[in-house]
Formats: C-alpha cells, sequence, structure tokens
C-alpha cells in the first residue's frame, strides 16, 4: 500500500504543475488582455495553439482539477484506513530503528 500512496502522490504532484502550466498560458477572458501567455509569446500568443487551444486548455484545467480533488482525497482515505491501533501512518513510517521512540504530547489525554 505505501508504494500505491507513493504513485498517487507523484500523480498528484505532476497534475498540481500542469495545472499550475495551463492557468498561466490562458489570457484572462474578462478583459480581453494577454495575460501572461502574452508576456511570454509576444502579441500573437493565441496564434501559438492554433485557434480552439484556449477551449481544449480550458478543458484539460478542468479534468486536471477534477483529477487533484479526487487524488487528494484518495490519498488521504488510503492513508487513514491503513492506521493502525498505534496510530502510525504510512507516511509517518519513517522512524529509524535505533531511534529514541517519539514524544508523548503532554496535552494528550490518557
Amino acid at each position: 500500500m505505501a508504494a500505491l500512496v507513493v504513485i498517487l502522490t507523484v500523480v498528484f504532484v505532476l497534475s498540481c504543475l500542469a495545472v499550475t502550466f495551463l492557468v498561466l498560458i490562458q489570457p484572462p477572458h474578462s478583459d480581453g488582455g494577454s495575460g501572461l501567455a502574452g508576456a511570454f509569446m509576444g502579441a500573437g500568443g493565441d496564434s501559438f495553439f492554433g485557434t480552439k487551444a484556449m477551449t481544449v486548455a480550458g478543458k484539460m484545467t478542468m479534468f486536471l482539477s477534477i483529477l487533484i480533488v479526487a487524488l487528494a482525497i484518495t490519498i488521504n482515505k488510503i492513508d487513514k484506513k491503513d492506521t493502525g491501533p498505534g496510530g502510525k501512518s504510512l507516511l509517518k513510517d519513517s522512524i529509524p530503528a535505533g531511534a529514541p521512540p517519539p514524544a508523548e504530547d503532554p496535552e494528550k489525554p490518557k
């Protein structure tokens, strides 16, 4: 299960980077300006990707946004599901063998 969490986390991070890139290349839809796409590609930023590119980029942004939410929920559920009675999590299981046990929380009721 730990490998699945790692794979889903990598896909999650790559999806976040892809959405960031897609949002930055799209021009703003309200004022008709060229946005950051114009800053990188000049005034003819729309012709670089073609005429239908912004609708495709919009659809890709929507798909990746839904994927990010689904991955975040899935990773959270998998990690909580595999938490044992001691409260150990898959992502927090990296304590070396010779290390002292973690300190108890003084405010936590026993």
